[in-house]
C-alpha cells in the first residue's frame, strides 16, 4: 500500500501484536503503524512491505524488539475507590459500608473530588488502559470533575453520575428527581465530547439501592438518550442476590429485576453476572446485553466464579474489568492472569486473555468499529510494552516466540511493562517522562 506522505503523518516501528476475532493474532515482529494528524491509523504491516513500496517518512519512532499493542480496555471500575484499594476482611455488603460508602462520601468536597480524579486518570493512563468504564460517585459535581480532567488528560471514557436513592447512607441517598436530572444533565453535557473521547453512562448503583421507580425511570431516560450506556451490578454476591430477592419478590431473579425496569438491551454493561441460571443467560443474550467480568474482585471478596465458558457459548459479548477497589489492582495484565487463575477447570490462553482486555472489550461496548484492535481506519489507542522491565522476567524475552512473550506479560506483568500509552495518536503517558506521581489525597 502507497501512503500519502503529503499528509501529516506518525509513524511507530516496533514488534506490533494485535488480537483478532477466532483466536488469530497479526504479528509484525518489524512492524510499522502509521497514524494521520486525526489519530487515525491509516497503515499496520511489515516494515519490509512498507518500505519497498513507500518513500522514507520524517516523524517515525523507533521501538525496537517491544510490543506495540492494543491499548487496554478496563470495563468496571470506581474512580473515588482508587483511595481505598487494598482494604480487605469483609465481604460485598460489609465492605461498601466499613471502607467504600465513607470513601465516595469525601466527594461532596470538589477540591477531593479534582485531587482523587487526577490521580485515577494517571493511573489508568500509567496502566495501559486507554478506555475505563467508570463509576464516579453520586455526586454531580465530582462527575462533573471527573469528565473534566478526563477531557484535559486526553483520556477515553465512560462515565456515570452513580443513582442511589435507597439502602444507603445518609450522605449517598439521593431525592428520586435530583437524581435523574443531575443524569440527564451529565449526558447532555459530555455524552460524545471530542467525538466520542468521552461518553456517558447512566448508573443505578445496583438493586440494591435503587427503588422501583428509579429504575424504571433511569431505563426510561437511557433510553431517550441515543448512543449512551447503562452501566450497573448484577448477581455479584449471594447476600446481595438475597437481599434483592427480599425486596423484589414479584421478580424471578436478579436479572429478572433489570429486565423488568428496562435496563436490558444494547449498550449496556453488567458487572459481574456471577450467579446466573440457564433462564438469565438467555435473557441476557435475547436482550443483547454485554457483561463486565472482574476476577480479581471476585477473588478479593470471595464472591463467586463467572462462568466464563457458559457464556461464552452463549454468544454474550463481554469482556474484563478491574473493578478497583474490590479488584486490588488497576493493571489488566493482573487481571488477565486472575481470570485464568479463578477458572478451576478451563485454561485460559494468553492470547485470548488479551483479546479479552482489547478487542473483546471493544465489542462488548459496540466500539470495535473504532478502537480494540491495530486496524487502518480505526483509532489510533496503543501501548508500547516491555515485559523485561519486570523482575521475575527472562532479560532476553522479547527476542523469544511471541506466544512466550504474552505468557510473560499476562502471567507477571503488572503497570512497569508499559512504557508509554497512547490515545488517538497523542501519548498521554510516558515511563520515562512521568514523574513520580504523589497518591496524597
Amino acid at each position: 500500500m502507497q501512503i500519502d506522505d503529503t499528509k501529516k503523518l506518525r509513524a511507530y516501528r516496533g514488534h506490533i501484536v494485535s488480537p483478532q476475532r477466532g483466536g488469530e493474532l497479526k504479528d509484525f515482529r518489524d512492524g510499522i503503524l502509521i497514524v494521520d494528524e486525526n489519530g487515525v491509523i491509516v497503515f499496520v504491516g511489515e516494515w519490509s512491505e512498507f518500505e519497498k513500496q513507500n518513500k522514507p517518512l520524517k516523524d517515525i519512532q523507533h521501538f525496537g524488539d517491544r510490543l506495540i499493542l492494543p491499548g487496554l480496555i478496563d470495563m468496571h471500575l470506581h474512580l473515588p475507590q482508587v483511595a481505598v484499594t487494598g482494604k480487605s476482611g469483609e465481604h460485598l455488603l460489609k465492605w461498601l459500608e466499613r471502607f467504600v460508602f465513607p470513601s465516595e462520601a469525601r466527594c461532596a468536597d470538589p477540591d477531593y473530588a479534582l485531587r482523587i480524579s487526577n490521580w485515577f486518570f494517571d493511573e489508568l493512563a500509567r496502566n495501559g488502559t486507554t478506555l475505563g468504564v467508570v463509576f464516579a460517585t453520586i455526586h454531580k459535581q465530582a462527575t462533573d470533575i471527573a469528565f473534566e480532567v478526563a477531557a484535559q488528560k486526553g483520556a477515553r471514557a465512560i462515565i456515570g453520575k452513580v443513582m442511589m436513592n435507597a439502602n444507603s447512607p445518609p450522605a449517598l441517598t439521593e431525592k428520586l428527581e435530583d437524581s435523574l436530572n443531575g443524569s440527564a444533565e451529565l449526558c447532555d453535557k459530555w455524552h460524545g465530547y471530542d467525538d466520542g473521547r468521552l461518553m456517558y453512562a447512566f448508573t443505578p448503583r445496583f438493586a440494591v439501592s435503587s427503588t422501583s421507580e428509579l429504575m424504571s425511570k433511569c431505563g426510561e431516560l437511557w433510553h431517550s438518550k441515543p448512543g449512551s450506556y447503562l452501566h450497573t451490578h448484577l448477581a455479584e454476591s449471594q447476600e446481595e442476590i438475597d437481599f434483592v430477592m427480599e425486596r423484589f419478590p414479584k421478580c424471578r431473579s436478579y436479572a429478572d429485576v433489570y429486565h423488568q425496569h428496562g435496563l436490558l438491551a444494547r449498550n449496556n454493561i453488567m458487572a459481574h453476572s456471577i450467579h446466573l441460571d440457564e433462564d438469565d443467560v438467555k435473557v441476557l443474550k435475547s436482550t443483547d446485553s454485554s457483561l463486565a467480568h472482574c476476577p480479581s474482585s471476585n477473588f478479593f471478596l470471595k464472591s463467586g466464579i463467572f462462568p466464563y465458558r457458559k457464556i461464552e457459548s452463549s454468544g454474550i459479548r463481554f469482556g474484563i474489568g478491574s473493578d478497583v477497589a474490590a479488584g486490588p489492582q488497576m493493571s489488566l495484565f493482573c487481571v488477565m492472569k486472575d481470570a485464568n487463575y479463578i477458572q478451576p477447570d478451563n485454561w485460559i490462553s494468553p492470547v485470548e486473555l488479551l483479546y479479552r482486555a482489547t478487542l473483546g472489550g471493544a465489542q462488548a461496548l459496540g466500539l470495535d468499529h473504532r478502537i480494540g484492535s491495530l486496524e487502518a481506519g480505526k483509532e489510533a489507542d496503543f501501548i508500547i510494552v516491555d515485559p523485561s522491565n519486570r523482575t521475575g522476567i527472562i532479560d532476553d524475552i522479547l527476542s523469544q516466540p511471541t506466544e512466550e512473550i504474552l505468557s510473560a506479560l499476562v502471567f507477571l506483568g503488572d503497570d512497569r511493562v508499559v512504557e508509554s500509552t497512547f490515545v488517538r495518536g497523542k501519548e498521554i503517558y510516558s515511563r520515562q517522562k512521568t514523574p513520580q506521581l504523589s497518591h496524597s489525597v
